[in-house]
């Protein structure tokens, strides 16, 4: 049982309902195409450039870009620095008759996109390829623990409570105990579905619907993570950041900002900084594990992205 995680971005009107079936919707919407075991989840931000974070969020939960380009515009530059910031080197740029491809490649020639693919605007043989990518393109296996962000949540008549998210790392069960990262609270596993299947277990990598006991909707948020594992939980950071080289103004201390990670957006204020190095204080708590990247945000300036750092 395979599943890809494709982010689509661009000019990506009309691009969704070609690749897959609609799925979950609201400032992200998901298009599912399955053939046999195995599926493809095309994530589209569909309230970006209204804002920032779907973006981000869509980024965080994909293995591999897809970014159509019908002619080199401005409005292009964000998603190109977001991308770039977040590490992303698998994906491939979709391109229209009348795109310059050499100007293309030199502007992303320094970034971490300069090995994409160039394809062709043929929908049928996009989707088949992003069927046929190996499952390595998600990362490594890892089983020492189970992770699960949370992205969607609702409640369901005769189910009860369901979140929706994809697994991380390990392997979820029915019955499981797991904790709702970062709060303390502990919640069971109900039942589990895969593609409105039933499930008693669902593999590293597949997109799950769980029904969970012991929590109440009003005490999820996006970004929450169901773990067995032994996660960061923290309100302040100090990050060496890599900024913008394109803002326009100097970060201070005092001033508030928003800090993305993962799923997870949070405001938070300036404490400190240093040359390079700022330390935030976050309204509330959020969950990480080493090796995430925080992305600095002023979502109401001409320039919202303002750098990025690892966590250590």
């Amino acid at each position: 049982m395979r599943s890809i995680g494709v982010g689509v971005y661009g000019d990506v009107e009309g691009v969704g309902k070609n690749l897959g079936k609609l799925g979950t919707s609201s400032d992200i919407t998901f298009y599912n195409y399955k053939k046999d075991e195995d599926a493809v989840f095309f994530l589209e931000p569909t309230k970006y450039p209204e804002k920032i974070t779907p973006l981000l969020y869509c980024i965080n939960l994909t293995d591999y870009a897809l970014v159509f380009v019908d002619e080199i515009r401005k409005e292009l530059g964000e998603t190109l620095l977001a991308l770039d910031m977040m590490g992303v080197k698998k994906g491939a740029f979709v391109i229209g008759e009348y795109v310059d491809v050499e100007q293309l490649k030199n502007i992303v020639s320094n970034t971490s996109m300069k090995d994409f693919d160039i394809r062709e605007k043929d929908f049928i043989k996009i989707r088949e390829d992003m069927m046929a990518l190996p499952q390595d393109v998600a990362g490594e296996t890892d089983l020492s623990y189970t992770s699960v962000p949370i992205d969607h949540f609702f409640t369901v008549k005769s189910v009860g409570l369901v979140v929706l998210g994809r697994v991380k790392k390990g392997i979820v069960k029915v019955h499981d105990n797991l904790r709702l990262y970062p709060t303390e609270k502990t919640i069971m596993v109900k039942s589990i579905q895969i593609h409105d299947r039933d499930y008693t277990e669902a593999p590293t990598f597949s997109r799950v619907g769980v029904a969970l006991k012991g929590v109440a909707p009003e005490e999820l948020e996006r970004g929450m993570v169901l773990s067995n594992g032994d996660l960061k939980v923290s309100t302040e950071f100090t990050l060496n950041m890599k900024w913008n080289p394109y803002i326009d103004k100097e970060v201070g201390v005092g001033e508030d900002y928003q800090i993305n990670i993962g799923l997870q957006t949070i405001s938070c204020k300036v404490m400190g900084k240093e040359g390079n190095k700022i330390t935030l204080k976050l309204i509330k708590s959020v969950v990480y594990e080493l090796g995430d990247r925080a992305v600095l945000l002023d979502g109401s300036a001409k320039i919202r992205i303002l750098g990025f750092s690892e966590l250590k």
